[in-house]
């Protein structure tokens, strides 16, 4: 695995499919070199349905396949020049309104194909159900364009999702595009500054258009508005990124042990004649 992953956008939605390609040559163009693309499940539409047949059993829908692209040198020619080829992950966000999805996500085939694991919540209980739950993911996500319940987070819940390796998500594109999105992203901002200092955030597009995309430095002086630091704006985009990359590799993995051992010199030839002629 790569230890740096550069400048990154962890969030290119995968819908709409027909700009995709689009999206993703043009955050390669400003300079990113890592993206993800992002496929997004509303929990309601996992609510399992009965077979026709008599005495059938219900059908369980599965997640979908992670979203796939293919790239030539020619789709990012800057990168090329510098011998760099882009890092294309895959992201599975789901919106959690309760933990009944648990039962289709623990089921799933598909969802170990993603590299990463982000929720949104639609409910402080719900986010304290997740907690009291085995269930693990990477990434605390919000969308203001859904409709959710206000709750307040505290140090303690923010501490707790630090423990667990949770990063915090803010997206940038719904910014530019709606004054009322810019207000809540804002006040979310201000709210992980009260409750945990900005620690564990990281910035993204969620950039349904091209246009909404915008430079790895342009998007780290956003900072400013945020209630981030300078510091924590230049890692929110780069450093971060990187972090919850690792973080999904381990969550992956699992729980394992690694037992480490010094191998001793192999002797000299002097003494293995020696050895030999006695």
């Amino acid at each position: 695995m790569k230890n740096d992953l550069g400048y990154a956008d962890l969030n290119i939605p995968s819908e709409p499919s027909s700009t995709l390609k689009k999206r993703v040559k043009r955050a390669l163009e400003l300079g990113y070199q890592c993206v993800a693309l992002n496929t997004t499940v509303l929990q309601e539409n996992l609510q399992s349905r009965k077979s026709k047949k008599k005495g059938g059993k219900d059908d369980i829908p599965d997640f979908p396949d992670p979203q796939e692209i293919s790239l030539s040198e020619s789709d990012y020619p800057e990168l090329a020049g510098k011998g760099i080829k882009p890092t294309i992950l895959t992201r599975l966000t789901i919106v959690v309104t309760s933990n009944d999805f648990l039962i289709h996500y623990n089921k799933s085939e598909n969802v170990q194909k993603y590299d990463m694991l982000a929720v949104i919540v639609k409910s402080g209980s719900a986010l304290q159900a997740l907690l009291k739950s085995t269930f693990r993911f990477d990434i605390l996500s919000f969308d203001p364009s859904m409709e959710v319940e206000k709750f307040r987070f505290n140090r303690k819940i923010y501490r707790e999702l630090l423990d667990k390796h949770v990063a915090f998500e803010l997206v940038y594109g719904p910014m530019i595009e709606d004054r009322e999105n810019r207000g809540k992203l804002m006040g979310l901002g201000y709210a992980y500054n009260v409750a945990g200092k900005s620690r564990g955030i990281f910035l993204s597009s969620f950039a349904k258009r091209s246009i909404e995309l915008r430079p790895p430095i342009d998007v780290a002086n956003m900072c400013t508005v945020l209630n981030m630091t300078e510091a924590q704006g230049k890692e929110a985009v780069s450093k971060k990124c990187s972090e919850v990359y690792k973080a999904a590799l381990g969550r992956k993995m699992g729980v394992f042990r690694v037992r480490v051992e010094k191998i001793s010199d192999k002797p000299d030839s002097s003494e293995d004649s020696d050895m030999d002629a006695d």
